[in-house]
């Protein structure tokens, strides 16, 4: 699977990390975000899962944030939903 070539935001000209859910999961995408080798674009399924992997090896919502581009508040309340999950 190819990723789509890079977009820019036309508000920001900033790089367009979040990408259409495609209904496939990249395994190797996700390993490449949660491990922080490069950036990478992710789907919304992905992007949960890379934040997953990177809280389930000890990360923080600060590394999930930066790892994943990621305005703070977004991360810490996904960070928040997923460990919400281990709680119950």
């Amino acid at each position: 699977m190819t990723r789509r070539p890079r977009v820019s935001s036309p508000r920001t000209g900033s790089q367009k990390w979040l990408i259409d859910d495609d209904g496939i999961i990249d395994p190797i995408a996700i390993d490449i975000a949660a491990a922080g080798t490069r950036p990478v674009q992710l789907t919304p399924t992905e992007r949960r899962l890379a934040a997953a992997v990177i809280l389930a090896r000890g990360g923080t919502p600060q590394q999930v944030a930066r790892r994943l581009h990621m305005a703070h508040h977004n991360a810490a309340a996904l960070c928040a939903d997923l460990t919400r999950g281990e709680a119950a």
